[in-house]
């Protein structure tokens, strides 16, 4: 695919998210709403029966081992100042031994001088490292194909779709055919050589949800 006037929207439209979360990161903020940990309350052991020297948080997730399940999830791309930003977090998640989910890479399929951005396995040689694209373009020409791309540029270990129907419905040129989606997660699911984790950007995945795209072949879930 070449360059696009799209393409080119989509860079300007991750400066802005760049933006407001530098400048303006700690004044946004939902009136009364929530992510709900004001409910949870842990209960205290004082009777724990065990070694505080001998808890390990190590996991193993497709293959790789994390020496704690966490991972970064997915920030930024194909705009000025990204490679910065993704580099650095590359770095940071190989020192952490955590994993690295990379932002969405239709851009850099669009325009294959933004690929750069997306780049960070030197930076990153351990780090179990999750390519991104929105489930949504599997509606709007992009395919099997670009999935397999998208993992081949990154170099990465596994592939996100993200789902964020809320963001395309009211951001202006939204992407807003959901249709049929999850048959085409299922046969990507299917076809790709590597895992296939389906993250939200924010509003969470309900269980029903999640039970479909378990049941449909999806490795795992972020409900973000």
């Amino acid at each position: 695919m070449c360059t696009s006037p799209e393409a080119n929207d989509t860079s300007e439209r991750k400066a802005g998210h760049l933006r407001l979360s530098i400048e303006e990161g700690g004044r946004l903020q939902f009136q009364g709403l929530t992510a709900g940990w004001e409910r949870v309350r842990l209960v205290h052991r004082a009777l724990p029966e065990l070694d505080l020297a001998a808890v390990d948080t190590a996991v193993t997730i497709f293959g790789h081992r994390l020496q704690a399940p966490l991972f970064i999830s997915s920030m930024t791309g194909g705009t000025p100042g990204a490679i910065v930003i993704n580099r650095r977090l590359a770095r940071a998640a190989q020192a952490a031994g955590v994993a690295m989910g990379l932002g969405s890479m239709r851009v850099a399929l669009d325009d294959p001088t933004e690929a750069l951005d997306f780049q960070v396995r030197e930076a990153a040689p351990d780090v179990l490292l999750l390519a991104n694209l929105g489930a949504v373009q599997l509606n709007y020409g992009y395919g099997l194909d670009d999935c397999r791309r998208a993992v081949e540029l990154a170099q990465a270990d596994a592939l996100i779709l993200h789902l964020n129907p809320l963001q395309e419905a009211i951001q202006p040129g939204g992407n807003t055919n959901f249709a049929g989606l999850l048959r085409q997660i299922e046969q990507v699911c299917r076809a790709l050589p590597v895992p296939v984790i389906v993250k939200e950007v924010g509003w969470g995945i309900s269980g029903e949800v999640a039970r479909q795209l378990v049941d449909v072949g999806v490795a795992g879930i972020d409900v973000a």
